[in-house]
């Protein structure tokens, strides 16, 4: 068996577009134009006592900035190595963010920051499974390898909570995950090489589809008229089709890998001034693009009403704001100030709405002027 050692400094870099040629295995995402990145230097894989002082350099100069991770899998009668260095910023960014149980889990496929990331991922397995005169075929299960080769972590052993999903950033720097950190890892990789893939929710389970065509067998489930084979991102050596024994047979709920931005506000409001007629409060809105993909013609509704009345009365001071688009990741503070009637009784709203997110309405408690 040889050993191949993988060097990759995982940084930020120029994009050039591709558009992907359909192959007699897989069928690949419609008229998806991918953003490949300038390929890295993989030394023509050489073997590791060839290349392990240079990467032992590496680890020692770029040690406060990057998380330095060895991976090592078997396969094609191969044992790979790979030295992978990932930016610290770019995993406290992911820490950071809401892990919401409740989410479709196919949006931790999906963050737009990670996409350099895992494009050079992507362009280093295109490299080796070039060199090695790789199939199309060989290429999907030359990465799902690599992922297989993780180690299993249940979430109540890491975090303490039943169910808790990590982005792709995550799951390499921990090297390993439960079921649903390896599904969300395998299928960012797979649909950033541009093919077309679902995560696959079963009883207590989760794995992968891959949108199969000619020359695929094995155990598929439908979706929109197309047939995406199973694949196991857990375990080794499972190949496409192969479903465990305990899941044969069990229904799956089919989660298509689109983005859907989301957002997150917060507001406050306070006193500020009167006079005669009017008290006057400054009220400052926070926001925060939590979600993935694009947030489109987002607006601010800013306003108080009038309790006293069947129908709400809003003052003049009623404001909509036009914030355009936000990307995921943006932060926004809006402040603006509202005149109020003395001798009411009355409620502060803030309501966030856009083209393609899910509708915020926060407000204050009852108080009176």
């Amino acid at each position: 068996m040889k050993k191949i050692v993988i060097c990759c400094i995982i940084l930020f870099t120029g994009l050039c577009g591709c558009i992907l040629d359909l192959n007699d295995f897989f069928d690949y995402q419609n008229n998806v134009s991918s953003e490949i990145l300038v390929p890295i230097d993989l030394n023509s894989f050489e073997r590791s006592e060839e290349l392990g002082n240079e990467v032992k350099n590496q680890e020692i100069n770029e040690i406060d900035e990057y998380y330095i991770r060895t991976y090592v899998w078997n396969y094609n009668g191969d044992e790979w190595s790979w030295d992978l260095k990932i930016p610290k910023s770019a995993f406290e960014y992911y820490s950071n963010k809401p892990h919401n149980r409740e989410d479709n889990y196919a949006q931790y496929a999906l963050s737009d920051y990670d996409k350099t990331y895992l494009n050079y991922m992507v362009q280093s397995f295109k490299e080796v499974s070039k060199q090695k005169n790789y199939s199309d075929y060989d290429t999907v299960l030359f990465i799902i390898s690599f992922v297989q080769s993780l180690e299993y972590a249940s979430d109540d052993v890491t975090t303490g909570y039943d169910e808790y999903p990590r982005y792709p950033i995550e799951t390499l720097v921990n090297i390993g995950g439960d079921c649903e950190d390896t599904s969300i890892l395998a299928a960012a990789l797979l649909n950033e090489l541009g093919y077309d893939v679902v995560l696959l929710e079963l009883p207590r389970h989760m794995a992968i589809g891959i949108r199969g065509g000619k020359g695929i067998y094995g155990t598929y489930y439908q979706y929109n008229g197309n047939n995406y084979y199973y694949l196991e991102t857990t375990g080794k050596n499972w190949d496409i089709g192969e479903i465990p024994e305990e899941y044969f047979g069990k229904n799956a709920i089919v989660r298509p890998l689109i983005q859907i931005p989301r957002m997150h506000m917060e507001f406050y409001a306070q006193k500020i001034g009167q006079d005669r007629f009017y008290e006057y409060y400054n009220v400052r809105c926070n926001i925060e693009h939590i979600g993935s993909g694009i947030a489109k013609d987002l607006k601010l509704d800013i306003y108080a009403t009038k309790l006293e009345n069947v129908e709400n009365y809003m003052w003049t001071s009623y404001q909509t704001l036009n914030l355009g688009d936000y990307s995921e990741g943006s932060t926004l503070e809006v402040e603006t100030v509202l005149k109020i009637p003395k001798n009411t009784r009355t409620k502060i709203y803030c309501t966030l709405y856009g083209e393609n997110i899910k509708e915020i309405e926060i407000s204050t408690k009852e108080f009176y002027t």
